[in-house]
């Protein structure tokens, strides 16, 4: 036997002695007939020696003779009952008789090579490592035997979309699933790399989708991607033909118009000729290069179309299907049974190094929580599998876990802008992110001191940024998300499935769909649940069916976690606004509440439909909040605003490799750092589907470029294809760009420890908050209507850090924080040309954007450019960009009075404005709920609390 064969038969040897501890001594038979017979098996001897009939790579990965797996090896990867176990070529390809691995595996594309190749050279690293480019490489001769690259990126991912696609590795079972999933927003990245580029005010790179879709309709992906079943149809808003592949200038050694390499047309000097007079970017111009080349690096690892980046803690994964389906140690080191993969790998955590590998945490197909044939009971895929991804600015996943990003360490350091909480608590000792176990320093490349678990800015000892109810309750993503949104479409319909343009075209779940409007309950129809039994399921809002949320029997509505099998009582909208005598069938609490019947029922005097906003002295009017607002502009509690970004890349010679097509390039980033990120603001406007919602600061970039010659750009802002966000010549400060954003950061009510939902003085003025602060809110509004912003002196700023940074949920029931979060902006964030913060507050002499001179240093309101949280003037016209348009013309309208693009996203409209913040014209509240979800005002005279 070969030493090889040797070293395998020890580490079989090793699990077999695990397997006689675990199942007795009873086992000895087994046992003896292995040692006696199978450990001949190895994968680098010859592996035909005996009599079997399994194929070689079974016998080498399992140890079984027959493709049973039921050698000691690996487990196998798809346990289905009433599935014939699936052959390993059957995914993987390869050659089911090969005498020994060599001959079984796919070889790699010479670009590839073998790890000796990859420790020497850094582009096969990285496409071994990421799979990026793997798909471009041409075809290949080993042996005399023909391969193409596809045949080894399926050896190596059977659920990579490239392949799948094809109807190769999962595609060949799951083919529906594999076209919709090819087109989806997650693999085709086309929501970033189109946003950008909308946001920047290039043209669509597809001449037939210029103007489509308020000119934003997607034009680029990760590869190009068409759909022959396209057909227009002005009811499915964002839906496109196809999508071209994202453009790479900067690919190293090719020469010629529009590359970068050894080009002085990308010096420095003359890109200031490259923006038009209202901000927009020349489309292709060399400014308009460099700029995609940046979102690439920065954005565009984030899709399931390869690994991404793959090269850190929280951050290992696979691409397509196996990105979610069979998920990677968060620390990239295998755990699973096959004696043959490495398990000294990555040997650190926080930087893996080449030749090293992430693996897979175990061989095993991950989806819903299950029991498999051999009786162990499984979870379902976890938060971990989105978390990797979802790592925007908001970390949708951190913030549903209750952890907030804080890039800049602002708070550790004392330097949170414009105040620091009165407590605080990082993530340090954390599990969830810091394994003691593993002992990584970092998660997704950000330490524990950058993550912060509790924060506390009024000192009421109450977290600011608490988590997400439903994760409090045990709940997962997948919960939420099923494969609708996962796959990109209706998987049992693959001919209906588009490629579209933006996430929310692609999301089907609502809060409704689970827990009912104010009006009605949670709709439901006749289906199978994931049993298989016909039950009442409830259905999500473009009618698919929700197999695991079910109205039983007792007439309530019940979700059985797709992670843990857990059954959750779902509460219906309708019974806390209604007093039924509906009670929780755990815990026998009283559903109805006055509170949320004041808040969310209708003023019509019916008791049939709630109590109402109702406030003295007034009559029924019919109103209901319910009607045009979102559950979650009250329901979210906190979200991540991250307040100017500066970006910055240099041309560079280094190892350097495109996440589009895998080549090396001369492009860097050195620089993605945020200004400012708080919690606490709060700001609205109108969202795709027409209704009030939270808006979120989004792309507010700053972008520098330093030439080959070592030399750097002036820095540029951009306005969008409308001239939107950018346009410093046409009035009022531009705010750059701002969308609405699903917080996921969901309570229900405020508890001794955890703030809660936003109340009425989120958003409202009252007559108490007006009798108090009327004088610094006339001033407020006076200062910011001065076109030189005359009167916001060092003073007034001071009552906005108490009003705004000490104040959240508006516990100072302030009228300045009202003034906020309509959209009119609070002062607090002007930037000058050069994106670096204008404000007498800001003490930080390490402030990004201001060159090592604190803001408060240089504090002069003549050098403010942008007010970037100012996103509309009080006549309704924008200052803002979007680049997200209404789901269906006109229902914007109404909302967005005084817009010039009510079919946008965007911000509130005149009247709505109006009625927030003029205290003479407008409501002002003698009856409310303040922000500790207690009665104020005359509140007492509606709402009756037991």
């Amino acid at each position: 036997m070969s030493s090889l064969g040797r070293s395998w038969g020890d580490r079989m040897r090793r699990l077999i002695e695990v397997e006689f501890v675990k199942r007795g001594s009873h086992a000895l038979a087994g046992v003896l007939v292995l040692v006696a017979g199978q450990f001949v098996v190895g994968c680098s001897g010859n592996t035909g020696s005996l009599v079997a009939t399994a194929e070689s790579c079974m016998r080498c990965h399992n140890g079984s003779l027959h493709d049973d797996y039921t050698g000691p090896g690996m487990e196998n990867p798809h346990p289905v009952d009433g599935v014939a176990t699936i052959l390993c070529t059957g995914c993987h390809g390869g050659d089911p008789d090969g005498a020994d691995a060599l001959a079984s595996h796919i070889p790699p594309p010479p670009e590839i090579g073998d790890r000796d190749n990859q420790d020497n050279n850094a582009h096969a690293y990285f496409n071994r490592l990421t799979q990026t480019g793997i798909d471009r490489f041409p075809d290949y001769q080993v042996s005399g035997v023909n391969y193409t690259a596809l045949d080894f990126l399926q050896f190596i991912n059977p659920g990579d979309a490239r392949v799948t696609v094809g109807g190769r590795g999962c595609g060949e079972c799951h083919q529906a699933h594999a076209e919709t999933f090819s087109q989806s927003i997650a693999t085709t990245g086309a929501g970033i790399f189109s946003g950008a580029a909308f946001a920047s005010g290039a043209e669509n790179e597809i001449p037939a989708n210029q103007g489509l879709w308020q000119d934003t309709a997607a034009d680029l992906g990760f590869r190009a991607i068409v759909n022959n079943d396209y057909v227009f149809d002005a009811t499915k808003v964002g839906a496109v033909r196809e999508l071209v592949e994202f453009p790479v200038f900067s690919t190293r050694n090719v020469i010629g118009p529009r590359s970068l390499h050894n080009s002085n047309d990308y010096l420095a000097p003359d890109l200031a000729d490259d923006v038009l007079a209202n901000g927009q970017v020349v489309t292709d111009s060399p400014l308009d290069d460099l700029y995609h080349e940046q979102t690439a690096f920065t954005c565009g690892d984030c899709h399931y179309g390869s690994s991404g980046a793959n090269n850190r803690y929280g951050d290992y994964r696979s691409a397509g299907c196996s990105a979610c389906h069979m998920p990677y140690s968060l620390d990239g080191v295998y755990r699973g049974t096959d004696p043959n993969v490495r398990r000294d790998e990555p040997a650190d955590p926080d930087n893996i190094r080449a030749p090293e590998r992430p693996h897979v945490k175990r061989h095993l197909v991950t989806s819903i929580a299950k029991t498999l044939p051999s009786g162990e009971q499984v979870q379902g895929i976890n938060d971990y599998a989105c978390a990797g991804c979802h790592q925007g600015s908001n970390r949708t996943v951190m913030q549903f876990w209750g952890i907030r990003l804080d890039q800049n360490q602002d708070v550790r350091r004392g330097n949170q802008y414009p105040s620091n909480p009165v407590s605080f608590q990082t993530t340090s000792g954390d599990p969830r992110l810091f394994d003691p176990v593993v002992g990584n320093n970092t998660f997704n490349g950000r330490n524990r001191n950058q993550y912060l678990v509790f924060e506390d800015y009024d000192g009421d000892n109450r977290d600011d940024t608490p988590e997400d109810v439903h994760y409090e309750a045990g709940m997962a993503c997948i919960d939420c998300h099923g494969s609708f949104d996962a796959h990109g479409g209706n998987v049992t319909d693959p001919d209906s499935a588009d490629i579209y343009s933006r996430m929310e075209h692609g999301v089907a779940i609502r809060c409704e769909d689970c827990h009912g409007t104010a009006d009605a309950y949670a709709i439901t129809a006749p289906g199978l649940n994931y049993a298989g039994e016909t039950v009442d399921l409830g259905v999500d809002s473009k009618g698919n069916p929700l197999k695991h949320v079910v109205l039983e029997g007792d007439g309530n509505y019940y979700m059985y976690s797709r992670l843990d099998g857990a059954k959750h009582y779902l509460v219906q909208t309708k019974d806390t606004i209604v007093d039924v005598g509906k009670t929780h069938p755990f815990t026998g609490d009283t559903i109805y509440s006055p509170k949320a019947s004041f808040c969310m029922g209708r003023n019509d005097g019916q008791a049939s439909t709630g109590i109402g906003p109702q406030q003295t002295g007034n009559g029924p009017n019919g109103f209901s909040h319910a009607d045009n607002m979102s559950c979650v502009s009250c329901h979210a509690s906190w979200t991540n605003n991250c307040i100017g970004c500066h970006l910055a890349g240099e041309y560079n010679t280094g190892n350097n490799f495109s996440n589009i097509t895998g080549d090396r390039i001369v492009f860097r980033e050195t620089d993605a750092d945020f200004v400012y990120q708080s919690p606490l603001f709060f700001q609205l406007g109108i969202d795709t589907e027409g209704k009030v919602s939270p808006m979120s600061p989004n792309t507010e970039t700053f972008f520098k470029y330093e030439d080959r010659n070592n030399v750097e750009s002036q820095i540029f802002a951009f306005s969008d294809r409308k001239g939107k966000g950018g346009d410093r010549g046409a009035g009022p400060f531009p705010a750059l760009s701002h969308n609405s954003m699903m917080p996921h950061s969901i309570r229900g009510k405020v508890t001794a420890t955890q703030e809660g939902p936003r109340y009425c003085v989120a958003c409202h003025l009252t007559d108490e908050g007006m009798a108090n602060y009327g004088a610094e809110y006339a001033a407020l509004r006076a200062a910011l209507a001065d076109p030189n912003l005359t009167g916001l002196d060092t003073n007034l700023f001071q009552t906005l850090k108490t009003h705004i940074g000490e104040n959240p949920g508006n516990q100072l029931n302030s009228p300045l924080w009202v003034h906020m979060v309509s959209g009119l902006g609070s002062g607090l964030f002007l930037f000058d040309q050069n994106g670096a913060a204008v404000n007498p507050l800001d003490q930080n002499d390490d402030r990004v954007g201001s060159n090592g001179v604190a803001p408060a240093t240089t504090f002069d309101l003549t050098n403010v450019a942008y007010n970037l949280d100012r996103m509309v003037e009080a006549d309704g016209s924008s200052n803002s960009s979007s680049n997200h348009p209404m789901q269906q013309a006109g229902v914007g309208t109404v909302l967005r009075l005084g817009a010039d693009n009510p079919d946008m996203s965007g911000p509130l409209g005149s009247s709505l404005i109006e009625k927030l913040t003029d205290p003479v014209t407008g409501i002002v509240l003698d009856s409310w709920i303040d922000a500790d979800g207690l009665l104020g005002g005359n509140a007492g005279n509606f709402v009756t609390i037991p």
